[in-house]
């Protein structure tokens, strides 16, 4: 008998967990067996054609949460039913995780604390089955004693994030991209800084950044870093004062822009302008969709090596990027095994190197074009994440 399935998070097309349940839903929907959503879908954020063959699911959605209101808040068991449960650091679940309970409920979640003590245990063992989006976390889990462990990597949708030709819309300058939410884990620190060194020798070096995101004080813990104590301001708008951030640390006007809120149709279309894209994440729980996309978009990627990056990676004699190799390990009380510190003078030399030899960056850069295409699409993710919760 074809399981059903309820996904207890939010579709919606502006972070990543939202893409994992809208791409979940569209592979549901088309095999003939759409899920049940057991939180509200932001369906606003959709592309039209997503929406359009989503909305049928928002309609039961609302039917279904109307018929279980006069029951409040308790406790509902779903029959016939599978229940993918969305779980964050600790393994902890959201509020349609604490209510719904279906036949067999399967723990979803890529987690950065690495702190797996006795109640985190407890809590990832009540869970039938659990599936992670990189070797990193299943590894973790393993060496824990947890077998019911299941591993689907995350994707980009081709239709979507695909190269296109350079707009021109940044001159003649050479164009770094640096992107994901600000936050110490992501790293955006190391690329400022490496950014700054290698300007003072391509002073027509352009920084351009898409570190906004809707929790902007998220962005207050870089001031843990070393090599930024000082964190951004967040203006009365609720954005972070990037700019003056980055002038903060020596970069003059002109030399670093702040994308804003980036949507996705602009994503592949502002890469299509970049020379570079550097990631030196100090952790990954998943494998960076960000850093997918800009592979996906066809343009030299510089990428640390650690956690979850390590699947991005390649084979070590002909890498798919520019991996940052000098790697400083990074302990915090238990809780960040595996984190790393990237090297700023490796990413000013793996910079150099992109620079200075643009066919073996074109060459590196079509590789992972074709690695992304070939493997890591949100069809391969649904299908193979899919299958393992059917186990």
């Amino acid at each position: 008998m074809t399981r059903r399935f309820a996904l207890t998070w939010q579709l919606s097309e502006i972070h990543g967990w939202g893409l994992i349940g809208v791409h979940t839903a569209l592979h549901l929907t088309a095999q003939g067996n759409p899920p049940l959503l057991l939180d509200t879908p932001m369906m606003d954020s959709l592309r039209p054609e997503n929406r359009a063959a989503l909305q049928s699911l928002e309609d039961e959605h609302r039917r279904y949460m109307a018929m279980l209101a006069p029951y409040g808040d308790g406790t509902v068991a779903i029959p016939d039913v599978d229940i993918l449960h969305a779980l964050g650091n600790g393994f902890l679940a959201g509020a349609p995780s604490r209510r719904f309970q279906g036949d067999r409920n399967i723990g979803v979640i890529a987690f950065e604390d690495t702190r797996l003590d006795a109640a985190v245990l407890e809590r990832a063992r009540a869970f039938d089955r659990i599936v992670v989006h990189s070797t990193y976390n299943r590894d973790l889990l393993l060496e824990q004693g947890l077998t019911e462990i299941g591993l689907a990597f995350q994707g980009v949708d081709p239709t979507e994030i695909r190269p296109m030709p350079p707009s021109g819309r940044f001159g003649d300058r050479f164009v770094l991209f640096s992107g994901g939410k600000l936050e110490f884990r992501k790293g955006q620190d190391i690329a400022l800084m490496a950014f700054r060194l290698f300007r003072q020798r391509h002073p027509e070096a352009l920084l351009v950044t898409a570190w906004q995101s809707p929790w902007p004080e998220v962005a207050l813990g870089i001031g843990e870093s070393p090599l930024t104590r000082v964190p951004p301001n967040i203006g009365t708008d609720g954005r972070l004062q990037v700019v003056d951030w980055a002038a903060h640390y020596g970069l003059p006007a002109g030399s670093v822009v702040d994308l804003g809120m980036v949507g996705r149709g602009g994503i592949a279309s502002i890469l299509s302008d970049c020379h570079a894209a550097i990631f030196p994440n100090r952790c990954e729980g998943a494998t960076n969709l960000v850093a997918m996309e800009a592979m996906g978009c066809g343009v030299p990627v510089v990428l640390s090596a650690n956690t979850g990056h390590l699947d991005l990676i390649g084979p070590a004699d002909d890498p798919h990027c520019w991996p940052l190799t000098r790697q400083t390990q990074l302990f915090h009380n238990g809780n960040r095994k595996g984190w790393k510190e990237s090297s700023v003078d490796e990413i000013v030399a793996q910079l150099e190197a992109i620079h200075a030899s643009p066919q073996e960056a074109r060459r590196r850069a079509d590789r992972a074009l074709a690695f992304i295409q070939g493997e890591r699409t949100w069809g391969s993710f649904a299908k193979s994440f899919i299958e393992i919760c059917s186990l």
